[in-house]
C-alpha cells in the first residue's frame, strides 16, 4: 500500500494531509490544543496506544488530562465519522486494547462497511508510521538480575565458544579476572552491509587497552574486566548471552550460580 503524505510539524503539533483523503493533526503539547471542529474524530492516546475515541463532540477535559497526546481526524465527505469511530474502536478491541468509546455503540451499515474498513486500514498505517500502536504491546520480560557472592568468587568458570577459550574468576562485584592463556576469536564479525558494528568496535578498543598482555590472539597475563558482558566482548565479540556461556567444570552456568530469583 502506497500512501502519499504531506507533513508539517513543529514542537507542539504534527499536521498530516494524505492523498486528499483527510487530515490528521497530532497534538503533542496538550496545553496548546485549540477549539476543535464539531465534525472531527478525537483520538486520545496514552503512551503509544489509543486510550479513548470520540466524534462530533468537544474535547473531554478529564480524558485529555489522562492522555499524553491527542489526534484529530477530519475525514472526506463519503466517510461517516460515526462509522469510522466505531470501526476503529472495534479493531482496537479485537486487538486486545482497552480503548474507551466515548459514544454510544452502534452498528455500521452493511453498505458502508467496505469503504470504512479500507479507510480505517490506511489511517492505522499512517498512525503506525508516527509511532502509534494498534495492537497490545507485548511486555518485555524483566531483565534477569545476578548477584556476586563470596562463594562464587572461589569457582573457575570456562569459556569455549565461537573460536575462543578462557578461564574466568568473578573475583569481586565489578572485577572478572580472565586468566592468562585465554584464546581470542580472530575473525571480526561485520554487519550485513559490511560495516563494523558497535560490539566489534568496542572489542577492538578493549583489546587495544590490553595490547601489552596479548600476543598472537592469546593473553599472556591475567586481565581484569568489569562484567560478564565485557568478558564476552573481549573474547568473542559478544553476540550471545554470556551468562550462559561461562560454565564450571561440571557444566553449570554462572547464571545458575548467581541469578536472583
Amino acid at each position: 500500500m502506497m500512501i502519499k503524505l504531506a507533513v508539517e510539524l513543529d514542537q507542539a503539533t504534527v499536521n498530516i494531509q494524505f492523498d486528499k483523503q483527510g487530515t490528521i493533526v497530532i497534538y503533542r503539547d496538550l496545553a496548546k490544543v485549540p477549539t476543535i471542529a464539531s465534525d472531527e474524530l478525537l483520538v486520545y492516546f496514552k503512551g503509544r496506544e489509543a486510550y479513548a475515541i470520540d466524534y462530533g463532540q468537544k474535547i473531554d477535559k478529564k480524558v485529555l488530562k489522562e492522555s499524553d497526546s491527542l489526534a484529530t481526524i477530519n475525514v472526506p465527505w463519503d466517510i461517516e465519522p460515526k462509522d469510522l469511530a466505531q470501526q476503529m474502536l472495534d479493531v482496537w478491541k479485537e486487538n486486545s486494547l482497552k480503548t474507551i468509546g466515548l459514544f454510544a455503540i452502534q452498528k455500521i451499515a452493511t453498505n458502508h462497511f467496505p469503504i470504512v474498513a479500507e479507510y480505517q486500514q490506511e489511517l492505522f498505517e499512517i498512525l503506525t508510521a508516527f509511532g502509534y500502536e494498534h495492537k497490545q504491546l507485548k511486555k518485555k520480560p524483566a531483565k534477569a538480575q545476578h548477584r556476586w557472592n563470596k562463594a562464587v568468587s572461589e569457582i573457575s568458570f570456562y569459556v569455549d565458544y565461537n573460536d575462543s577459550k578462557g578461564e574466568v574468576i568473578w573475583r569481586k562485584r565489578n572485577e572478572m579476572v580472565l586468566k592468562a592463556g585465554a584464546k581470542l576469536k580472530q575473525e571480526m564479525p561485520l554487519n550485513k552491509d559490511g560495516s563494523i558494528g558497535f560490539s566489534a568496535r568496542f572489542t577492538e578498543k578493549l583489546r587495544a587497552d590490553h595490547a601489552d598482555k596479548i600476543s598472537d590472539f592469546v593473553t599472556t597475563e591475567d586481565i581484569v574486566l568489569k562484567s560478564v558482558n565485557e568478558v564476552g566482548i573481549f573474547l568473542y565479540y559478544a553476540g550471545t548471552n554470556g551468562w550462559l556461556v561461562l560454565k564450571d567444570q561440571q557444566g553449570k552456568t554462572i547464571d545458575e550460580y548467581t541469578i536472583v530469583k
